[in-house]
């Protein structure tokens, strides 16, 4: 490659381009440092953050784990006809605790009557 440019290749390229004095080279520099030091910013902020939640994650796991375990004795403790009466089996009891368990519309007990309609005699 020929590091010489031709008169012609020099004014395809707009004067803006040329290269930046000292000046423009510290502007360069001090803006780098910006973006740089925003981005170290935004990082440790983001992981504050986490650490936040995870500690208050806990917190409120150990807060509540008392509570979650007298729950689960109490229906371990239920005979099987008490937990299908309330609409759960007996391997179920491990499974309230989960965030996505739902009690199920339809009883354990086929033969059991609907929920909200009283039998007629």
């Amino acid at each position: 490659m020929d590091p010489r440019q031709k008169q012609e290749q020099i004014g395809l390229f707009p004067a803006t381009l040329s290269t930046p004095g000292a000046a423009g080279v510290e502007a360069i520099i001090i803006e780098a440092r910006r973006t740089r030091d925003a981005a170290l910013a935004d990082r440790v902020q983001r992981g504050f953050t986490f650490l936040r939640r995870a500690i208050v994650a806990v917190g409120q796991a150990v807060f509540s784990w008392p509570q979650r375990r007298a729950t689960y004795q109490r229906l371990h403790d239920l005979s099987d006809r008490e937990l299908s009466d309330i609409g759960l089996t007996r391997g179920e009891i491990s499974r309230v605790f989960d965030p996505d368990f739902r009690i199920p519309t339809r009883p354990a007990n086929a033969n059991a009557p609907a929920r909200g309609r009283v039998q007629a005699a």
